[in-house]
């Protein structure tokens, strides 16, 4: 007859258990930004714990964008930044070796989305926004640092035009990394005329609400933007090594 064996069972750290049903509780929302938690020691009561544990619980929360310090050092629920999700998907692509191809391809999704949805959302404040972009973009022509700053300006305003979160969420880490590979491009070859361009031509569709057209150029800059990369020489499918320089930061 054969005995039966059993693997030992792997048990979670307490804090680790205590992380999981706040965790819980937050995402039933059982729990909405701007609840105050318990002080560590009625929450350590409450869950039958130490007060460390319940520290450490909570330095994970804090980590993860959950939970933030309010008044009287308390600690208050809320809702993961976009700088959270940045960061977390930016180092996951860098640790997976994900090619500049990749996220290029990515890109040639979300970009033309973005316009076409802005071309029916988008606000007059953030068209004059757009509009004040174009100048400044116009007026760097000829200096690389500051024409890349422009144009990441505008996808991102474009992007905010479209009032789509997820949108939002999705693009600006792939982009960040994508973009930054930009200021080579404009050294080597020198294509802001034609990033003001097209620029201007999407500006056009998005104040005309033309959809169709809004998409269309922008999906033609997204490619002209692969072409001017192959022409100065950076190879697409070299996996992403370093993080953008914070534009907050």
């Amino acid at each position: 007859m054969k005995t039966a064996t059993f693997e030992t069972l792997k048990r979670s750290p307490a804090y680790r258990v205590v992380e999981k049903s706040v965790r819980q509780k937050i995402l039933d929302g059982s729990l909405v930004p701007g609840d105050v938690l318990p002080g560590e020691h009625d929450l350590a009561e409450q869950l039958g714990v130490t007060r460390p544990t319940v520290r450490e619980a909570l330095r994970a929360l804090e980590s993860a964008g959950l939970v933030e310090r309010g008044r009287r050092r308390r600690m208050v629920v809320s809702a993961p930044s976009p700088r959270v999700v940045r960061d977390a998907m930016q180092q996951a692509i860098i640790l997976r070796g994900v090619s500049y191809r990749e996220l290029w391809e990515v890109n040639l999704a979300l970009e033309p989305a973005a316009a076409e949805l802005a071309a029916t959302a988008v606000s007059p404040e953030l068209l004059t926004a757009i509009a004040a972009n174009l100048e400044r973009t116009e007026s760097c022509l000829a200096d690389p640092t500051a024409l890349v700053a422009a144009d990441v300006e505008f996808h991102d305003l474009v992007a905010r035009a479209s009032g789509n979160h997820a949108l939002l969420l999705a693009r600006e880490p792939l982009g960040e990394l994508l973009f930054s590979a930009y200021g080579a491009v404009i050294r080597k070859i020198g294509p802001g005329r034609r990033l003001l361009e097209a620029h201007r031509r999407i500006h056009d569709a998005l104040r005309t609400r033309d959809a169709e057209t809004a998409r269309d150029w922008m999906a033609k800059h997204i490619r002209d933007f692969r072409r001017g990369c192959e022409v100065a020489g950076l190879d697409f499918e070299e996996p992403v090594t370093q993080v953008a320089q914070r534009r907050d930061e």
